[in-house]
């Protein structure tokens, strides 16, 4: 079965490299000022270069021409989707003295649509190479009539001249106010496409904007964390643990969440002091104090910015630091984990049950589980 299998899931995994191969790349596009389009090759080039010309080859025409952001509207390349678009804009030319030139260049466009995030490329003498951190680019925020241009200043620490961020992060601050996460995230941002755009991306689900799509390839990925304090009621269910019974936790959630297309998915990891009493075998009372852990999966059959519920399978270890037993079964023990999560703002309810099937009388094997959790913003 080995020897079938192994190059059936090559041929699998080189499928779409021969696809690839054999397929015709897409046309690139240009949209010129006068609102026509034509279809054909533009040639690369670098950022800096593209910010202010291209050379376009249409389909119909045996060379290609130079075209500069007073013809040409809009491009896109058809193999990347990158699209650029033609915008006013005011550079520094630092190579004579700080003169503020305004030009039309070309800018790609991070995000589209009712909020609009273009990135413009800068040449040496347009930045300040000479201070720390400094980079060759900066961003034009638009959304309606609020245009932000988001840039780096300088200024010196102990005589060393240093990137300040302070200026674009308030700008961030100024245009996602009113959205929790956005602010915080936009106080600390780094400048660069990935956390602006992911700021920009909390602030468009806070306030529902349905028009917003991120470039091809730019979208922010990775996850998202959220941090909850939580309080948890145990009831242990088996007979030797039921009576005279008085069990809690206490602890620490992180919730990773994806993003994009697996935002139905979560990851949860949990930490816990657990503490159980009960009477045991109606002959000794027994005390344990236990730390716990959990990992489980999550889907979302709903999720929205301020309500979520979430369905969970897990695995829960329970490890006793001191305990009356003797026992290491007693002691140390797994138990399967499956549940709810319901979150509302900031509060958190779970509603949960553990099992373990073949359970051994040493070690309970049904806990009913009732949670509640506060969200807290690292």
């Amino acid at each position: 079965m080995l020897k079938l299998l192994l190059p059936l899931a090559c041929s699998l995994l080189l499928l779409p490299t021969l696809d690839a191969q054999n397929g015709k790349p897409s046309p690139d596009e240009v949209i010129f000022a006068d609102g026509t389009t034509e279809r054909g090759r533009i040639d690369r080039t670098t950022l800096l270069h593209l910010g202010k010309s291209i050379a376009f080859k249409a389909r119909t025409k045996d060379n290609a021409t130079d075209y500069s952001p007073t013809a040409v509207s809009e491009f896109t390349f058809g193999r990347s989707g990158r699209t650029f678009r033609a915008m006013d804009v005011e550079v520094t030319d630092h190579s004579d003295g700080g003169k503020v030139v305004s030009e039309r260049r070309f800018g790609q466009v991070l995000i589209d649509g009712e909020i609009e995030l273009i990135r413009i490329n800068l040449a040496p003498n347009e930045y300040n190479t000479k201070a720390v951190g400094s980079q060759g680019y900066f961003y034009i925020l638009r959304q309606g009539e609020v245009v932000l241009p988001l840039e780096l200043t300088t200024i010196y620490v102990y005589d060393i001249l240093h990137a300040n961020p302070s200026r674009f992060r308030n700008k961030l601050k100024f245009f996602v106010r009113g959205c929790d996460l956005a602010f915080e995230q936009a106080r600390r941002a780094d400048f660069n496409d990935t956390a602006i755009m992911r700021i920009l991306e909390s602030f468009g689900e806070c306030k529902e904007v349905a028009d917003m799509q991120m470039a091809a390839g730019k979208a922010p990925t990775g996850v998202k964390m959220k941090h909850f304090a939580r309080i948890t009621n145990l009831d242990l269910r088996d007979k030797n643990y039921d009576e005279r019974q008085f069990s809690f936790s206490v602890g620490y959630q992180l919730e990773a969440g994806f993003t994009n297309r697996l935002d139905w998915l979560g990851l949860t990891f949990s930490a816990d002091y657990v503490y159980h009493t009960f009477r045991w075998e109606e002959a000794s009372n027994i005390a344990q104090s236990m730390l716990k852990g959990n990992i489980s999966l999550g889907l979302y059959p709903v999720r929205k910015d301020d309500f979520s519920v979430q369905v969970i399978a897990g695995l829960s270890n329970y490890n006793a630091f001191d305990s009356s037993f003797n026992s290491f079964f007693s002691n140390n023990y797994f138990l399967l984990s499956g549940g709810v999560r319901i979150q509302r703002n900031n509060f958190l309810l779970d509603l949960g049950y553990e099992h373990m099937p073949n359970q051994i009388m040493e070690q309970p094997g049904n806990i009913l589980i009732f949670g509640m959790g506060y969200q807290i913003r690292l």
